[in-house]
């Protein structure tokens, strides 16, 4: 199952309500990004790309590319991603989930299936477009939602043939998205 599928990690953002970039705040003595690396890569191998802008991914020795269309949010980094990729599928995480484990992503990708255009993880009631497996196919329908500001990934997902799966409870904490101080404040307690 070599190059099956790509891993895009989106590290594009602003980070304006943390203040500094995600991707190198400290977790357990390494990088929120390093984390995310190690569970994507023993799902997916070397097939891992970062979105982003920062050079300073580049001292990772991943392939880094930035976004094809700038201050579109995670929208933006998906459509990059999926405009990029040369895969079927594509695993796409966004960076400030620390917690993840190569565990819950293989689960992830074990359990899409090609009928749909995209699978995402929930846990309770919400949902999580932001770690999930998307067919590359979804890049034609991106432009319009782009282009017109419609920006929501939640609703672009309404749109797509999709089905989201519950996370079983031993891997629900993993979906934590680290997005202020307060919740930064509160991982590392």
């Amino acid at each position: 199952m070599e190059n099956a599928i790509t891993a895009y990690i989106l590290a594009g953002g602003k980070s304006q309500r943390m203040g500094t970039d995600k991707g190198f705040l400290e977790w357990k003595g390494q990088f929120f990004v390093a984390n995310i690396l190690a569970a994507v890569t023993a799902v997916v191998g070397n097939n891992v790309i970062i979105v982003s802008s920062d050079e300073r991914y580049d001292a990772l020795g991943v392939t880094r590319i930035s976004d094809i269309v700038t201050n579109k949010g995670p929208l933006g980094g998906i459509y990059t991603a999926l405009k990029h990729t040369t895969t079927k599928r594509n695993l796409i995480l966004s960076v400030d989930v620390p917690l993840i484990s190569s565990e819950l992503l293989q689960w992830l990708v074990n359990a899409h299936s090609d009928a749909y255009q995209m699978t995402q993880v929930q846990v309770n009631d919400k949902p999580s477009p932001l770690v999930a497996v998307y067919d590359r196919s979804v890049r034609i329908l991106l432009p319009e939602f782009l282009a017109g500001n419609q920006l929501k990934v939640r609703r672009f997902v309404d749109e797509l043939t999709h089905q989201t799966l519950s996370v079983p409870e031993q891997w629900s904490a993993q979906l934590q998205n680290i997005n202020t101080p307060e919740e930064y404040k509160n991982l590392n307690q």
